[in-house]
């Protein structure tokens, strides 16, 4: 699974690099350099090779389609400008997702908050923090699985897609890197002994672990009254490392869930202190 994350944020980084490449200039008979693509652009007398197109960051590219040849305009055009100042909020929250489903009988989770610092509205950096506890007997009741009451952490980023669009809405993705350190131990093991022999019932000793994991991220948030919001989001993580166990591997990680299941949600209530005063943007005038 780590594999999967790891190739999709690979694959983002060459997409998002090539938009930025150094590109050489395309050469118009009679002339050389800007000056060339100055008159081109102005007359729209472009030779009928060149074809004129825009890159990621809203530069004018004129491509010489027998060549291959590439140019990238930085003076008649500029990058649209971001709308919201550089810190434009802080928010934090706390998700509910696993106090909600322990009252339909999940047997994990407790409770988790995070914050996040906005920055453009468009990169958030986040940090999430929170407890975790699992006391789970399966239906056949041949053992128990318990899991003390632990903290977990986690540090990651998130990328707004509506970045330069009015704050009430947000459609992000992101990455975390998380870490809990908790005890476990299993119980009332029950043990056939065949069909001669008695059950015989034993419990593995309590053991410590470490367990660091990654989360790929995507979600919605909404503004629902005054700075309050609420958001959902689905997450696919993967274990990258963890303590060496003498009597096997635990079954539920706080902040991770069940490590049987590589997918996991949240639902979160938030509160956002704006830096500046929120704005409603006009789409249609950018």
């Amino acid at each position: 699974m780590i594999r999967y994350i790891l190739t999709l944020f690979f694959v983002l980084t060459v997409v998002v690099t090539s938009a930025q490449r150094r590109i050489t200039p395309v050469e118009i008979p009679g002339k050389s350099g800007s000056a060339a693509v100055a008159d081109s652009v102005a007359t729209e007398a472009k030779p009928d090779n060149l074809v004129e197109t825009t890159d990621m960051s809203g530069h004018t590219v004129l491509v010489d389609t027998i060549s291959g040849v590439e140019y990238r305009d930085t003076i008649l055009t500029q990058a649209p400008k971001l709308v919201y100042p550089r810190f434009e909020a802080v928010s934090v929250g706390v998700n509910v997702w696993d106090p909600l489903l322990r009252c339909f009988g999940q047997k994990y989770g407790l409770i988790g908050f995070w914050g996040e610092l906005s920055i453009h509205n468009w990169i958030k950096p986040v940090v999430e923090a929170g407890l975790g506890q699992a006391e789970m007997t399966p239906d056949n009741g041949n053992y128990t699985y318990k899991s003390s009451v632990a903290p977990y952490f986690k540090v990651g980023l998130n990328y707004n897609f509506l970045y330069n669009s009015d704050t009430a809405y947000s459609v992000y993705a992101g990455l975390r890197y998380g870490i809990s350190n908790f005890g476990f131990e299993v119980t009332d093991v029950t043990i056939n002994q065949g069909y001669w022999g008695d059950d015989m019932m034993i419990n593995v000793p309590s053991q410590r672990a470490t367990v660091g994991y990654v989360e790929a991220v995507v979600g919605l948030k909404v503004l629902i009254f005054s700075n309050f919001y609420i958001g959902w989001d689905i997450r696919m993580h993967s274990i990258v490392h963890q303590s060496n166990l003498q009597y096997g591997e635990p079954w539920y990680i706080p902040g991770y869930g069940t490590r049987t299941t590589p997918f996991s949600a949240s639902l979160s209530v938030s509160y956002t202190l704006p830096f500046h005063k929120r704005k409603q943007v006009d789409t249609d005038s950018k």
